[in-house]
């Protein structure tokens, strides 16, 4: 198989993926040295894992048209034989189909900048779009890289079946893997966008379209979530060898967050002076987030049975959510290191921290999935707080805004404990309040710059 006959290839795939995370920073690095090699190195960084999904691809269906036993797929599913045409679905519904998946990924992500939604942008930040397109996606694709690429699938086993176990996978064993690829491609303009400060209105076609996108996008993998749960009842204690569902409630998490929270935040912070009462409300909102994340995600983990009825789910839960804290409280320092072009870089810092720190400690810990509902419930608060806070800003109506936005973040809170699957429900309800406070804010902004307009007027 491949691995046998080239064992550096999957190294070498994963590299790939490490560049396209770096992929800005070494092309300005080769661009200040104006080599004459410098275009075509960066070429083949931004090529080199499509070409590789290429050769993964061909490689497989040579093996499913040879019926070549070697092949661990082949073995199970074809066995020895003539080639038929129906044999042709193993690409797809094996290996082969998160090879296709990840290679579409790929390609829509190279191919960016020809988006119609960004054909009036500039080119140059068109050009940046698709670079931290490329960070997201590369980042993504890396930490699911031992599930999507298991080394085992690409070399010899060391027994063969003698005869198929078992038929051809049906086609919808492939629904989580479309939803992941789909879920990284728009979550992945969200990202883009949102990391784009600078850019003014040009992005706000494709931020709406990509919000939608990814609004149809979470519910269809709540729903199948739901109805695959419904039959794993043990899937909690499962979940570190349940194939695509772990990075697919990763991905859902960090494509809500974008979409409700973190996008329309830029617009929103831009609005911001220049910060009257700007520490009191960074020392706020860092409390209301450490208390929300350190008491609910213990709570989650109790609700789960797997750590004991005594202290072992606090301790636990405890544990990574100080991690996630002290992860969150250390970024405040980038903006002092130059990370400053976001209207409000400290909340910002702590905005990604946040919603990327579940991604990030389940590399060593697939439980730290229950970190999300207190994020999910934190988030919204990160916007409002300054404006509450912040002296030289007029507060939005605490009627109308701050009560009810408490009131559904409580309830949010409270309810999912009275279902069988606490966090499953959280998912479904964690993104109202984050909902509510873009909306409350936007409609804010908006009786703020009319009055504006108003005075100006009579001026």
């Amino acid at each position: 198989m491949l691995g046998d006959v080239l064992p550096w290839f999957l190294p070498l795939f994963v590299f790939g993926l490490l560049t396209w995370i770096f992929y800005e920073a070494i092309e300005s690095l080769l661009r200040n040295k104006s080599t004459v090699v410098g275009p075509k190195a960066l070429a083949a960084l931004r090529w080199m894992p499509v070409a590789q999904l290429l050769i993964m691809l061909l490689h497989r269906g040579m093996a499913v048209v040879q019926r070549d036993l070697s092949h661990i797929e082949v073995a199970q599913y074809l066995g020895s034989g003539e080639f038929e045409t129906h044999d042709l679905k193993l690409i797809l519904v094996g290996g082969g189909g998160v090879e296709l998946i990840s290679l579409t990924i790929l390609l829509f992500v190279l191919f960016s900048e020809r988006l119609p939604s960004l054909s009036k942008v500039q080119p140059e930040l068109r050009h940046k779009f698709r670079n931290r397109l490329m960070l997201f996606t590369g980042f993504m694709l890396l930490s699911a890289s031992t599930l999507l690429f298991p080394e085992n699938g690409y070399y010899n086993p060391n027994s063969y079946p003698t005869e198929p176990i078992g038929d051809i996978p049906s086609w919808s064993t492939q629904i989580p893997l479309v939803l992941f690829g789909l879920l990284v491609m728009f979550g992945g303009e969200l990202f883009a966008v949102s990391t784009l400060f600078l850019a003014g209105d040009n992005f706000q076609k494709i931020a709406q379209r990509a919000r939608l996108k990814v609004a149809i996008l979470a519910v269809s993998t709540m729903y199948w979530l739901s109805r695959h749960l419904e039959v794993e009842r043990n899937w909690i204690q499962e979940l570190p060898d349940a194939g695509l569902i772990l990075p697919l409630i990763l991905l859902l998490h960090i494509a809500v967050s974008l979409a409700v929270s973190i996008q329309p935040a830029v617009r929103i912070d831009s609005e911001l002076n220049h910060g009257d009462g700007r520490s009191l409300g960074m020392l706020v909102l860092a409390a209301v987030l450490a208390i929300l994340i350190l008491v609910l995600t213990p709570l989650h983990l109790d609700q789960i049975g797997i750590f004991g009825p005594d202290l072992g789910p606090y301790v636990y839960g405890v544990w990574i959510a100080a991690v996630t804290v002290s992860a969150m409280m250390m970024v405040q320092f980038l903006p002092a290191l130059g990370f400053d072009a976001a209207p409000r870089p400290e909340i910002w810092w702590m905005k990604m921290t946040l919603i990327f720190s579940p991604t990030i400690m389940c590399l060593f810990t697939p439980f730290a999935v229950f970190l999300i509902p207190a994020i999910w419930l934190g988030l919204p608060w990160s916007s409002l707080t300054p404006w509450y806070v912040e002296r030289d800003v007029p507060s939005p109506s605490f009627s109308f805004v701050f009560y009810p936005i408490l009131f559904i973040t409580i309830m949010c809170a409270i309810l999912p404990f009275s279902w069988d699957e606490p966090l499953l429900f959280a998912l479904w309800v964690g993104w109202i309040p984050g909902a509510m406070a873009t909306i409350g804010l936007t409609l804010h902004i908006r009786e703020k710059e009319k009055i504006y307009s108003v005075n100006s007027a009579e001026e």
